[in-house]
């Protein structure tokens, strides 16, 4: 009987991993492994809100760290002055980045549709990291963020759930 409650615990933790990185999938593998409709809509939510919560914080230790370690670096490999990097790293003169699909995608999608569509867009399009850490970067000042985005992905579970059980 232990042998089938471990593999059960097992399939939750993978459900809820997938759904607090890849959103989508969570609910088509949770009925894989033979989970009703309720608890794939609940393993999938609280996976989905535990995947934003923790890249969203992981976010803000990342923003933070590239603003406190970048200039060092950057004068160690270019042999300026901390202070004059750190000049140059605040004007227009760092060199301008290549743009991929994702990233036009992600700069549409905040250009289009701002907040809304970040939270929107996040738990189906961007994926649950990308979608916390654009949260983070240009909304966090916002009163309740998490809680937007939370709403979110309880409302995609249930609706991405319903489709994938009516199919």
């Amino acid at each position: 009987m232990e042998y089938f409650v471990g593999i059960s615990v097992f399939k939750l933790i993978q459900v809820l991993v997938v759904s607090g990185i890849k959103f989508l999938f969570a609910p088509l593998i949770s009925i894989g492994y033979g989970f009703n409709y309720f608890q794939t809509v609940g393993i999938s939510a609280v996976g989905g809100i535990m995947g934003i919560l923790f890249f969203y914080f992981l976010s803000k230790w990342i923003i933070r760290q590239y603003y406190k370690y970048c200039p060092l670096a950057f004068s160690y490999f270019t042999g300026e002055k901390v202070e004059k990097a750190r000049k140059i790293l605040n004007c227009s003169e760092v060199p301008k980045k290549k743009f991929t699909r994702k990233n036009k995608l992600i700069i549409n999608v905040r250009k289009k549709y701002g907040f809304i569509g970040i939270i929107f867009f996040t738990p189906i399009l961007l994926s649950i990291p990308i979608g916390a850490f654009l949260a983070q970067k240009y909304y966090s000042k916002k009163n309740n963020v998490l809680v937007y985005m939370s709403i979110s992905i309880v409302l995609w579970s249930f609706f991405i759930s319903s489709i994938f059980f009516l199919f």
